[in-house]
């Protein structure tokens, strides 16, 4: 190159700054979003950027100090490192074909019971665990009544887990158990019942993961297990998993948590755009995570997706306990639209979605007890 051509790039490019120059990213910590609610979000924007965002997992760094953070948006921030933070499709896992025995298990599951279950949740009407403080017959009652009615006739022994009192009521879970024997590990699957307390809504959020768990109920009914089972409908999940927090509380000062080997979650399993499914967990549980991803290609249509860290939903009580457990839930970037509004009702949703999800979920249960047909 000449100097006349040298000095003639150097005055085009490097003399002045990029059309489309960037401004750096803010400086300090990393901070995961644990609520993705709209007002939440909107509020945070005002005091951060977001600096990674896949799916349900998105990073923020602060742009003013933490310590000057409204004490409402503080609680929702958890400090992260990035060797934490993943979201993307599950690793392709080993070409194995479909166990015939897992995959008869996995077609029990019936999407018109699924939608039936879910239906009756939703209609009890407002569900927010707030509604106990108003009426001792609230739609939050209602709900749980009907769920443990479910279980019962399922055959399974039935609590009503309370935890707190309030005006009205007390917010329980309800508890459904199968014991297996002396000694057994158990497997829990949960999913929370609350909803944002909209009247005759939560049809997505989350009548039905609360549906999936009394799904799984009905089709492992048939079945001996080498594995204890407990089937949770969580109480106050959109309050701060206090249901959640609750119940390995209980379970804990009971001995039975030390049992637990596995636990699963469903949270909003209804709305589908794309047939992808996040499996959410932390790192520490990503095989555990990818194997589940391995599952969902043998027995279903849903494309599996691995987020992490958790965040926001009743898988979290557990992985905080050690116990590997992973969250099933709908593609976050196409995630309802009514997500925390009036307008999550039955009429939108997927439920051939849905029963893929739970059967996923059964294809995971098969996977980790020996499950024995019980003859008629």
């Amino acid at each position: 190159m000449t100097r006349a051509a040298a000095l003639l790039c150097f005055i085009l490019t490097c003399a002045r700054p990029p059309l489309f120059a960037q401004a750096p990213a803010p400086a300090g910590p990393s901070y995961l979003l644990m609520s993705h609610d709209p007002a939440f979000l909107e509020e945070v924007a005002k005091v951060s950027a977001v600096t990674y965002s896949a799916g349900r997992t998105r990073v923020v760094k602060l742009t003013v100090p933490f310590a000057g953070l409204p004490g409402e948006i503080a609680a929702k921030l958890r400090e992260v490192s990035p060797e934490e933070i993943h979201n993307g499709p599950a690793a392709p896992g080993p070409g194995k074909t479909a166990d015939p025995a897992v995959l008869a298990i996995t077609l029990k599951a019936d999407g018109a019971r699924l939608m039936g279950y879910a239906d009756a949740i939703t209609m009890a009407g407002k569900r927010s665990a707030a509604q106990l403080d108003l009426s001792a017959a609230s739609g939050n009652r209602l709900a749980g009544d009907y769920i443990a009615g479910v279980f019962k006739d399922l055959g399974y022994a039935v609590e009503r887990q309370c935890y707190k009192d309030r005006k009205a009521d007390k917010e329980c879970n309800i508890v459904a158990r199968r014991a297996a024997g002396q000694g057994a590990k158990t497997i829990l699957i949960i999913g929370h019942m609350d909803s944002m307390g909209y009247e005759k809504a939560g049809a997505d959020d989350n009548a039905s993961g609360a549906a999936g768990v009394l799904e799984m109920a009905r089709v492992l009914a048939g079945y001996r297990s080498d594995h204890s089972f407990i089937f949770v409908a969580a109480n106050g999940e959109e309050n701060g998993i206090t249901g959640g927090y609750a119940c390995a509380k209980k379970l804990k000062e009971s001995g039975e948590l030390a049992r637990v080997d596995w636990a699963i979650n469903m949270d909003m399993i209804a709305w589908n755009k794309d047939g992808v499914l996040e499996i959410e967990t932390n790192k520490e549980f990503s095989a555990h995570a990818d194997w589940v991803g391995a599952q969902a290609r043998l027995y279903t249509k849903l494309e599996p997706h691995i987020a992490m860290p958790a965040w926001g939903s009743d898988h979290v009580p557990f992985l905080e306990a050690g116990i590997p457990t992973y969250l099933s839930i709908e593609h976050w970037e196409n995630h309802n639209p009514c997500y925390h509004k009036a307008c999550d009702k039955m009429d939108s949703l997927s439920w051939d979605y849905a029963s893929d999800i739970v059967r996923l979920n059964l294809a995971v249960v098969a996977g980790k007890a020996a499950l024995t047909p019980v003859k008629p």
